[in-house]
């Protein structure tokens, strides 16, 4: 007898079993999915619902002059925001509060009046309703800013009808204030939004491009980290409509540190004063536009501190402390004289007769001619063409400023009167003069490189400022590499007189004349004194970092070379060729890259009679970018030059000799000694180019003078340009004696003695209409 089979039994129980097992299974595999495999990425999308976390913006490090005046500080920005949910329900109220919050921070009410209000002006700004409608589809109950930056007065006034605006609020954000302007803009710099193509970089060091700005220009750029701060948070959890449920944890930020700088505000109102006023005299005089553009610098020259660095035209960085102001910034983006550009240290200009001053050294030190040695100033010297030596068309003949020349003329009586013939044979030779008297071939070429590179010259000086121009000190290598053509006699007479090829940054002109004015030591010039904690006491005070020893005699142990010297001698073993990052650099070796710990040894004189160790300061945030390591430049017989006391004292007497009898008398104040050097440089830019006034023979010329005081023991050293400013002696003279003048007049004053008396400067030369010829090459 068969058995019936029940519905679920044999196969189809087990068929139904093994589709259990399937389904168990399969959320099985599921659940292990969700809690063990994608365990994080599921947390945290459920985190995102549940927590919000907001930044606590760090107070930001506030900037002050050596005196304690504010130049960056922070101030409230009060801002008005709504909570959507918090609005009341009847659509007549809301509109009543949307209508009179327009009318005190002037943002359209409703999306109808903002559209209309578009076909007025052109420009659609987007209502309070449609910025709160929009806050409320996100999360009602957070904050929706409708106005930003509103005034004072506005905001006392919101805050005084709070009863009668239900949701509405008013917070403060801190945003930055510049009190002195245009004054210290180049200084300072301004703050902007994160740009998007440096998001990500930003982004790995713990910005957030929403909510962070950064310093762009000046020292907010050089030292945003450190001004910066770190930014707090606070993690709340909250409903799906944003409220809030519970506070879970907050991170205090942490301030940025406050920076005391070198500069002294009082003082470089002075010195741009003088600079604007000398600029406008001059145009008058000439009565036309002759220039407008110009560059103070007051250097302690004890320490390379700076005391004020004006560069004319500037900006007024106060237009962009709250937001960018894009058509002002438009403005001077685009003006041709270029008022965002310090040209203190980013432009490059011939330095003319203040250059003599390295020639002079040079020479001294290698016995080109002993300093009581004269040689004959006839107004001219003639160089002959060594391809056609009897052929006098072909010759070149470079003469003195004063066309009547000097007669006979030493060493310091060349300094002071700023003898151009006297260093053309100095720097480039004369074959008509004895050799016991003139070293055949002069100084030459590439000792005089040795001797500008030992003052600075063609070197990153470390200044705390972005974008500082290093230059190129030229030499034959260089000159065939760019140009392809050989390096001659008369270039070298040019390079001596500091024209020609030679380039500079009034930075580095000042701080040579500071290495003259101290004795022989190359200071890395600063403008940070000090950095200050949130009480205002010294977190971290001003420590001197010497660049170059150049001056051996003080010098017992470890010597202080430059990186490009370094580069020329130590080749692929150098710091700079172990440390730049760049795809075409062979030598990079990050494990080698320790410049704290770097040190090797030079060979002074190349006999082995005297090795030294030696070390390069690395100057603070900088990066091996520069790409100044070429093995076209590697030489490893190369000598770093050294000027002795002897020496650097003859120099600065001839200094003192320009004061007292020499081209810059009207800056001999009878309170303290001066001395100073002169300087009227030719040039030929793509500004006088166009101009059409390149006349060989009779080119334009900038207006130098470099000067420091007291001789004895100098504590300011003061470099005044002029571009286009005819002459030297003329116009940069009575500029830096006024800036000197206002150095001794304020130091007197906050010590509570009388000021010196400031005199009408009996002699200084008065200038005409008539222009003033150029001098020959530098005079």
């Amino acid at each position: 007898m068969n058995r019936q089979l029940q519905p679920f039994q044999g196969w189809r129980l087990t068929f139904f079993y093994a589709v259990m097992i399937a389904v168990f299974l399969l959320f099985s595999f599921r659940m292990y999915d969700l809690q063990v495999v994608n365990y994080d990425t599921y947390q945290a999308a459920a985190d995102e619902n549940r927590l919000s976390q907001l930044p606590i913006a760090a107070a930001r490090g506030v900037i002050f002059d050596r005196n304690g005046v504010p130049l960056a500080k922070n101030v409230p920005a009060f801002n008005v925001t709504i909570v959507p949910a918090a609005l009341p329900a009847d659509r007549n109220e809301e509109l009543s509060i949307f209508n009179r919050l327009s009318a005190l921070v002037g943002v359209p009410p409703t999306a109808a009046i903002a559209a209309a209000s578009a076909q007025t002006t052109g420009t659609r700004i987007r209502s309070i309703e449609e910025l709160v409608v929009e806050g409320e589809g996100i999360a009602p109950f957070r904050e929706v800013i409708v106005a930003r930056d509103v005034d004072l007065n506005v905001a006392l006034q919101i805050r005084e009808e709070s009863l009668s605006l239900p949701g509405v609020s008013v917070t403060a954000a801190p945003v930055r204030e510049y009190p002195t302007g245009s004054l210290t803009a180049h200084l300072i710099g301004y703050m902007a939004p994160i740009p998007p193509e440096e998001a990500q970089a930003l982004i790995e060091q713990g910005y957030d491009p929403a909510f962070d700005r950064i310093g762009v220009d000046g020292i907010e750029y050089f030292l945003n980290n450190e001004l910066a701060g770190r930014r707090g948070s606070v993690l709340r959890e909250v409903d799906v409509a944003g409220e809030i449920i519970n506070e879970i944890e907050r991170i205090e930020p942490i301030p940025g540190q406050n920076v005391r700088l070198t500069i002294d505000v009082d003082l470089q109102r002075a010195a741009e004063e003088a600079l604007k006023n000398r600029i406008a005299l001059l145009n008058s005089q000439y009565n036309e536009l002759v220039s407008q553009q110009g560059v103070v610098i007051a250097m302690n020259p004890q320490n390379g501190q700076i005391l004020a660095m004006v560069s004319y035209p500037g900006y007024d960085n106060s237009r962009f402390a709250r937001t960018i102001d894009v058509t002002y910034y438009l403005e001077v983006a685009n003006d041709p004289l270029l008022p965002l550009v310090n040209n203190a240290i980013r432009s490059l200009y011939p330095p003319g007769s203040v250059w003599k001053l390295i020639t002079a050294s040079g020479a001294l030190e290698e016995n080109v001619i002993a300093p009581q040695s004269v040689l004959s100033d006839p107004g001219s010297i003639v160089v002959e063409n060594k391809y056609a030596p009897n052929d006098p068309a072909a010759s070149q003949t470079f003469v003195c400023w004063n066309r009547s020349g000097h007669g006979l003329v030493d060493m310091l009586r060349g300094i002071a009167q700023s003898c151009n013939v006297y260093f053309y044979q100095v720097g480039g030779g004369n074959p008509v003069v004895s050799a016991a008297t003139l070293r055949p071939g002069g100084l030459g070429i590439d000792d005089l490189f040795r001797y500008a590179t030992a003052y600075g010259i063609g070197t990153e000086l470390g200044v705390e400022l972005p974008s500082e121009n290093r230059g190129r000190m030229p030499e034959p290598n260089w000159k065939r590499i760019r140009y392809g053509e050989n390096w001659s006699t008369g270039d070298t007479y040019n390079a001596a007189l500091g024209q020609g090829y030679v380039n500079v940054t009034p930075l580095q002109l000042v701080s040579m004349a500071a290495t003259v004015a101290n004795g022989g030591t190359l200071y890395q010039p600063t403008i940070i004194e000090s950095y200050l904690d949130p009480e205002g006491n010294v977190s971290r005070p001003f420590q001197p970092h010497i660049l170059r020893n150049v001056d051996l005699a003080d010098v017992s142990g470890t010597l202080r070379l430059l990186l490009v010297e370094d580069m020329i001698m130590k080749g692929p073993n150098s710091l700079a060729c172990t440390c730049e990052n760049e795809s075409d650099n062979p030598y990079y070796n990050p494990l080698r890259c320790n410049p704290t710990e770097y040190r090797n040894t030079v060979d002074l004189y190349g006999d082995g009679s005297d090795i030294r160790e030696y070390t390069v300061h690395i100057p603070q945030n900088y990066v091996f970018n520069a790409r100044l390591c070429t093995s076209l430049r590697f030489d490893d017989s190369y000598r770093p030059a050294f000027v002795s006391s002897e020496n650097i004292d003859l120099v600065r007497q001839g200094m003192r000799d320009v004061i007292t009898v020499g081209t810059a008398q009207t800056a001999n104040l009878p309170y303290v000694e001066v001395a100073g050097k002169t300087g009227t440089a030719q040039y030929c830019d793509n500004i006088a180019n166009q101009l059409g006034k390149c006349k060989f023979g009779s080119w334009p010329a900038h207006a130098w003078f470099t000067a420091f005081a007291p001789y004895t023991n100098p504590e300011i050293v003061v470099v005044g340009f002029i571009y286009n400013g005819t002459e030297g002696s003329l116009w940069a003279v009575p500029l830096v004696r006024e800036t000197l003048e206002a150095y001794f007049r304020l130091k007197n004053e906050r010590a509570g003695i009388a000021p010196p008396p400031v005199s009408a400067a009996p002699g200084i030369p008065q200038p005409t209409a008539v222009p003033v010829e150029p001098t020959a090459e530098g005079g």
